[in-house]
């Protein structure tokens, strides 16, 4: 199916820091898509030395003076945007041709559809672990979900609390991974810079507040080759304490009290999840603080058992 210019208009937003070579490849997936109506704003990151794109008109550049980071330099982009669809790309990967045609058909094909995430596919050197660990996470969270086709059958959609209830567990990367109505984004909020996995916020408060689809195919083309950080095992923390962080600023918000206590079990085994790791891990020090975030939040009989387990470890370690 072709795109014409009388298709709505999509703005990709790039945020991009001190990668030049990997900013050129993705900037010509940008410009190799059949989709034609489409606009690029690239956002230097205080890249040094500046970025610089083609000559040529679809492309704009905005240029931050201090690194911000990649959430406040995807908002950058999309408080500059003039397009009816908010589409993103890090600097790193790739679109695949038909990238912005297929959400483009998937969001014209349902009028009440906000979101669609898009599907991904890994490339690089490392590319067969993260698209078998993918795989695994999609599995885990397509289980638990009942996903109908959306009207023009391009997409897959979900009933918004129950994709809420499986994002709160498990975001894989499609789900980080949106074309949004600009409209929508202004509704759901923008990214928030003080969560790490911002990401993986953003989705969740699209699932509570908007009506997202899902077009499976791997379209977004993520690359594995080493040049990430955050999924490095010395920010395990980090992670586990960015996860709770944006969940409980969900229950600072205005809730249903179905969401509620959705959001208080998910935090209830985020932390137990973390304690039960901990200590077999031999940190049981760090155990106890996790079980103790778990049971103030909601006393449950195997955090008991968990606590006499991370006890009698203690005790061994103290007398070994």
């Amino acid at each position: 199916m072709s795109t014409s210019t009388r298709s709505p208009s999509v703005t990709v937003v790039l945020p991009t820091h001190d990668r030049p070579r990997l900013l050129a490849e993705a900037i010509a997936s940008v410009r190799a898509q059949s989709c034609e109506n489409w606009n690029l704003i690239v956002v230097d990151d205080a890249s040094e030395p500046p970025a610089s794109i083609p000559d040529d008109p679809r492309c704009a550049l905005i240029r931050n003076v201090r690194s911000c980071g990649g959430a406040e330099a995807k908002n950058a982009g999309a408080f500059q945007a003039r397009g009816d669809l908010l589409a993103f790309l890090d600097d790193d990967d790739l679109y695949a041709p038909t990238y912005l045609e297929r959400a483009v058909a998937a969001l014209a094909e349902d009028p009440e559809l906000d979101v669609v995430f898009m599907g991904v596919a890994w490339f690089g050197e490392r590319s067969e672990a993260g698209q078998r660990a993918y795989e695994q996470a999609m599995g885990a969270l397509m289980s638990t979900l009942h996903p109908f086709s959306s009207p023009g059958g391009g997409a897959l959609a979900f009933a918004p609390a129950e994709l809420f209830r499986g994002l709160l567990r498990t975001v894989p990367m499609a789900f980080q991974r949106p074309v949004v109505r600009r409209s929508s984004f202004e509704r759901i909020g923008p990214y928030q810079a003080d969560i790490l996995l911002w990401d993986c916020d953003w989705a969740i408060r699209a699932a509570l507040h908007a009506k997202c689809a899902l077009v499976t195919d791997g379209l977004y083309m993520q690359r594995a080759s080493g040049q990430g950080f955050s999924s490095k095992s010395d920010r395990q923390r980090e992670h586990l304490l960015s996860n709770a962080l944006m969940k409980q600023r969900l229950l600072e918000g205005n809730l249903k009290a179905d969401d509620r206590a959705a959001v208080r079990d998910a935090l209830v085994e985020l932390w137990f999840g973390a304690a039960w790791s901990s200590s077999q891990g031999g940190d049981q020090l760090r155990a106890l603080e996790y079980l103790w975030n778990s049971a103030r939040i909601r006393l449950e009989f195997g955090q008991l058992r968990l606590l006499v387990r991370i006890l009698a470890r203690a005790i061994g370690l103290v007398r070994g």
